[in-house]
């Protein structure tokens, strides 16, 4: 049913809870796994050019630190996940690599946002889930 999946992965409980569910799916469907790490590096505050390089390089460390730990899990679990880092906003790079992979699954995890927050500005897998073109699985 499922022949390629997209996890939104960032290490939240949410995220992990997610690949948890990608890799048993995986397994039943025999589906391929890409697992897409968004960094949004853009600085809350006004920054200098240098603030804004320091800023981006720590995110590109944290979301290889948190493809590895996908990778791993997923090794152990005898699941090929193959990873990649985007740069930009968290919930178009989610379609866009939903579109580039031809997914027909994206899993993303809840963002934990309280109700009334997520309700106001929406979370990314709510941004997500209206514009793809395929199934979404929200992980709690």
């Amino acid at each position: 049913m499922f022949d390629r999946i997209v996890l939104a992965y960032d290490d939240s409980p949410g995220a992990r809870r997610a690949l948890e569910i990608t890799l048993g799916l995986a397994k039943v469907h025999d589906a391929e796994v890409f697992a897409v790490a968004v960094e949004d590096h853009l600085p809350h505050y006004g920054a200098t050019v240098g603030e804004v390089e320091e800023e981006r390089a720590f995110e590109e460390q944290a979301c290889q630190r948190w493809l590895r730990a996908a990778e791993a899990a997923a090794d152990e679990a005898g699941v090929k996940l193959r990873s990649e880092i985007r740069a930009g906003h968290p919930a178009q790079e989610l379609v866009h690599a939903v579109d580039a992979h031809r997914a027909d699954l994206l899993i993303v995890g809840h963002s934990g946002h309280s109700a009334i927050w997520g309700r106001f500005i929406g979370t990314t897998a709510d941004k997500a889930a209206r514009h793809v073109h395929c199934s979404v699985l929200i992980a709690n």
